[in-house]
C-alpha cells in the first residue's frame, strides 16, 4: 500500500484509500496533465472506476491539491498542484510539460473588469501556453 500521500489525505479528513493514494501518486509523477482514462492506466495494481477516480478528483480539487484544465482539444485533464498560495500553469505546446507558476499579478485589471461588469469576481482561471526550453532548442 502506497502511504506518502496518507498524511495529506488524514490531515483533509479524507479517508486513506490505496485508490486515492494511487491517484495522487499518478499526478505527482507527471510533469503534464492527464485525463481520466490516461490516470487510470497508470494506476497499476488498483482496481478503480472513471466515476470513482472522477469523485476522488471532485475532493482533490476541492483541497487545492489538484486543478482541471480544459485542453485545445477540449478534452479535461487533471494536473497536481503542490503551491497552497493562488497559482497559475504554463504548458509547453511542444511537449505538453506543465510548470506551477506561484502569483498572479492580475489583482488590478480584475478589480477594473469588477468595476466595468458590476460583476464580484470570485476566482479566476488563467492559461498560459508557450515553449519549454527543451522544446524552444529544438524549434
Amino acid at each position: 500500500m502506497l502511504t506518502r500521500n496518507a498524511s495529506t489525505l488524514r490531515a483533509a479528513g479524507l479517508r486513506v484509500t490505496a485508490q486515492r493514494q494511487a491517484i495522487i501518486q499518478v499526478l505527482d509523477d507527471s510533469d503534464r496533465p492527464l485525463n481520466v482514462e490516461e490516470i487510470l492506466s497508470r494506476m497499476t495494481g488498483y482496481r478503480s472506476g472513471i466515476p470513482t477516480v472522477y469523485r476522488n478528483l471532485q475532493q482533490f480539487s476541492e483541497q487545492g491539491w489538484v486543478e482541471s484544465i480544459v485542453g485545445p482539444d477540449q478534452v479535461l485533464r487533471f494536473v497536481r498542484c503542490h503551491s497552497v498560495k493562488h497559482h497559475h500553469h504554463v504548458q509547453c505546446e511542444g511537449c505538453g510539460r506543465m510548470v506551477e507558476m506561484e502569483g498572479c499579478g492580475l489583482r488590478k485589471a480584475l478589480e477594473a473588469m469588477a468595476t466595468c461588469s458590476g460583476f464580484h469576481i470570485t476566482r479566476h482561471q488563467l492559461q498560459l501556453f508557450g515553449l519549454c526550453p527543451k522544446c524552444q532548442k529544438g524549434a
